[in-house]
C-alpha cells in the first residue's frame, strides 16, 4: 500500500496550472502534464475514425494504465472536454477494448485545433461492433478532466 501511495504522489506532482489533464478520484485529484502522459504512453492504436481519413496512428496512455496510475483496479470513467461535453466510458469497455487517451496522432502531439490535447480513441477498425453512434459519443476529444464514477 505504501508503494502504491508513493507512486500516486510521484505522478501527481504536476502543478494544477501546468497540467493538461486533471483526474478526480472521489476528491483525490491528480494533475498530469503532457510530458508525464508521454512518459507513460503504453499503447498505440491504428484505426479509421469518422473524423479522420484512412488509417491513423494514435499514441497515448491506455485506460487500464491510467487506472493503474491513480491506484485503481477498475472504475467507470466520466470524461470531460474543454467545452464541458462529457461521456462515460464503462469499465466493461476498458476490459474489452482498452480505449486510449491519445496525445499523439500520426507522430505529432495534438493541438486543441486537432482534437487535442487528449482524444479518447477506441480500436474501431478491430471491432465491427464499435462502429455505432453510442460508441462514437464516448470518443471525447479535447479532454481536460476525467472523474472516476464508482
Amino acid at each position: 500500500m505504501a508503494a502504491l501511495l508513493c507512486t500516486c504522489s510521484a505522478l501527481s506532482f504536476a502543478n494544477e496550472n501546468d497540467a493538461i489533464l486533471t483526474v478526480n478520484d472521489h476528491g483525490k485529484k491528480a494533475y498530469f502534464t503532457l510530458e508525464q502522459l508521454l512518459a507513460h504512453a503504453d499503447q498505440e492504436i491504428m484505426t479509421d475514425t469518422p473524423w479522420t481519413q484512412d488509417n491513423t496512428k494514435f499514441v497515448g496512455v491506455s485506460a487500464r494504465e491510467l487506472l493503474k496510475l491513480i491506484g485503481r483496479d477498475n472504475a467507470d470513467l466520466k470524461v470531460v472536454a474543454l467545452n464541458n461535453y462529457w461521456s462515460t466510458i464503462p469499465y466493461s469497455d476498458i476490459e474489452k477494448y482498452n480505449p486510449l487517451f491519445a496525445v499523439k496522432k500520426d507522430g505529432e502531439v495534438m493541438s486543441v485545433r486537432d482534437k487535442g490535447p487528449i482524444w479518447v480513441i477506441y480500436p474501431l477498425t478491430d471491432f465491427d461492433e464499435l462502429n455505432n453512434e453510442v460508441l462514437h459519443s464516448r470518443m471525447v476529444w479535447q479532454v481536460s478532466q476525467i472523474e472516476t464514477m464508482n
